[in-house]
């Protein structure tokens, strides 16, 4: 068995406290991405440590090889990812682990790559049931590493390990390190110099040509945007280590991909969530024409099956739903130049289970349905012809759940319009993302209706904002929603009424709400009249659209492929 065996350095100040930090720590908690403890001798004046043998050493050796590829850097960065989030949430109950000394020497490397964290000695004990843990200590660490406050204060939390950690993120994007004693200007310390970079859009100028080259932009974009919150100098701005593993998944995941994300997915409504054999698919297959749908019905809706032609040939797919059957069965028939533009429904309870109880599917020649028995709690969704590309949702004795499957051109998707529906152009409004913009805050004028609406993003610390979008006239109220860095609006829920007053009369939208992955911001407006409610995927929303005068009087959403 080959090992490695650590002599600790009386004259370096290492001594017991770091022998025993060391032998507890490996002996108490063991995971695949933490270097193993074979042993240890503490006899005779010598302190030593027996560990199990990395093939490749540690990363700080390898960060500038142009041999280390974006697959097995971004590799790297996932299994580290996978033991620090283990040391915060997952060494038992009641406490966690803070490193101190997150750097790219203390992240090793066993012969599949596979980074293991090691080195110990500085590490803490902390509480876990409390939101804000923290520990004072005096500054220790490694200098271009530790985290800014930290220094400043002596106070450490889980957040001081997230700065150091980004700062190895991007010396596995730049290939270099911390700090290059040869620099004699801003290119010394590296935290500094990238978030410099960051900010004015310029990052590409220190990531060496030939590892740029690899790197897709989607994969670029997910792994810079997490590496630059690390270094916030507030710390309630950083992410959780959880947040760093799922986004650099992310990073992975658009690395690997073979496929251009061509399909959008709203939705679902009713039941959103279930066993494996409780979802249901169907998706147009290339050059397949929607034929037929069965919809089993009484007072709810059982089941649909759907059957598709192709140069003649007629496919018929599974039945989704009906363990129980219905009263009715219908059957809707499409034309050959006949395509499904929109649905609506209600949603119910039945039996104590959520279930979609009526539904209509809207095509560009006809409006078919409603099958079902309405209720108050209705949804409906436009979107432009030809971008229909099938349905998905939960089902078992009944239709539980249903979303919709549309084809992105150009990858954006425009849905709705909810409200006023055309217009001249001047009525028109748009608001779109900008490639790796955020949307950071949105002001509202509203009073009995929403008046106008205001868009600001951010962009590497810059920001943009919008034009007003309505507000001819104002409101009685101007509210602002800030968003946070990691939050992004996965629904669209308000009411369509009509506008009192001296101009009243016309349609407008009257409430709106929007619901992000974190929270609900809203209701805004006075909710009256007809309901609507759209959800998404996230990582889906791009903008929003509609039309607008004195008021805002409809209101869209675009969104883009995710799959």
């Amino acid at each position: 068995m080959t090992v490695a065996v650590k002599r600790l350095d009386r004259t370096l100040g290492q001594g017991n406290r770091e022998l025993l930090m060391e032998i507890q720590m490996l002996s108490c908690y063991r995971h695949k991405n933490l270097i193993s403890l074979v042993g240890f001798c503490d006899e005779g004046g010598e302190k030593m440590l027996v560990y199990e043998h990395a093939k490749h050493g540690s990363l700080d050796k390898h960060i500038s090889s142009t041999e280390l590829s974006w697959m097995q850097r971004l590799k790297i960065s996932i299994c580290a990812a996978r033991g620090f989030n283990y040391l915060r949430n997952e060494v038992g109950p009641q406490h966690r682990i803070l490193h101190r000394d997150i750097k790219s020497a203390n992240i090793l490397l066993d012969e599949n790559w596979e980074s293991k964290i090691s080195d110990f000695g500085l590490s803490k004990i902390g509480p876990s049931n409390l939101e804000h843990t923290f520990l004072v200590a005096a500054a220790c660490g490694t200098f271009g590493y530790v985290d800014p406050v930290y220094v400043k204060t002596g106070i450490i939390t889980k957040e001081s390990d997230v700065y150091s950690f980004g700062v190895v993120f991007f010396e596995i994007l730049c290939e270099r390190l911390a700090c290059v004693p040869q620099y004699h200007d801003e290119r010394r310390y590296l935290a500094p110099l990238v978030q410099r970079h960051y900010e004015q859009n310029r990052l590409d100028e220190i990531i060496h040509t030939d590892l740029r080259k690899q790197i897709k932009l989607r994969s670029l974009n997910s792994f810079s945007i997490i590496a630059y919150q690390c270094l916030k100098e507030s710390r309630n701005e950083r992410p959780t280590m959880g947040q760093i593993l799922e986004e650099l998944l992310n990073a992975f995941e658009h690395q690997d991909s073979k496929k251009t994300p061509d399909i959008a997915r709203v939705g679902p409504w009713g039941r959103k969530t279930g066993g494996p054999q409780n979802y249901w698919s169907f998706m147009l297959e290339n050059g397949h024409h929607l034929k037929k749908i069965n919809i089993d019905y009484g007072d709810i809706i059982y089941s649909l099956m759907l059957t598709t032609e192709c140069e003649g040939v007629v496919h018929n797919f599974d039945k989704a739903g009906g363990w129980a059957g219905g009263d009715t069965i219908s059957e809707v028939m499409f034309y050959e130049d006949e395509e499904m533009i929109g649905i609506n429904g209600t949603v119910g309870t039945y039996n104590g289970y959520t279930v979609i109880s009526s539904i209509s599917f809207l095509t560009n020649k006809s409006t078919h349905g409603p099958f079902g028995q309405a209720t108050k709690s209705s949804f409906s969704v436009l979107w432009p012809n030809g971008s229909f590309s099938g349905f998905y949702g939960l089902a078992d004795y009944y239709i539980d759940g249903i979303g919709v499957y549309m084809k992105a051109s150009e990858k954006i998707i425009s849905i709705g319009p909810w409200g006023r529906d055309s217009g001249d152009e001047p009525n028109r409004w748009s608001f779109q993302l900008e490639e790796n913009h955020h949307l950071k805050k949105i002001t509202i004028d509203h009073g009995d209706l929403i008046y106008s609406l205001i868009f600001t993003t951010t962009y590497r610390g810059l920001f943009q904002t919008s034009n007003k979008f309505g507000g001819w006239s104002g409101g009685e109220n101007v509210s602002e929603v800030t968003f946070d860095w990691d939050e992004e609006i996965t629904a669209l829920d308000g009411t369509i009424g009509l506008s009192r007053g001296r101009y009243g009369g016309y349609t407008v939208v009257s409430s709106l709400s929007f619901i992000t992955n974190k929270r609900i911001h809203g209701p805004f407006g006075d909710a009256r009249g007809v309901p609507f409610l759209v959800p998404w995927d996230k990582g889906s929303f791009v903008g929003f659209y509609g039309f607008c005068g004195y008021y805002v009087d409809g209101i869209g959403v675009y969104l883009k492929a995710t799959m």
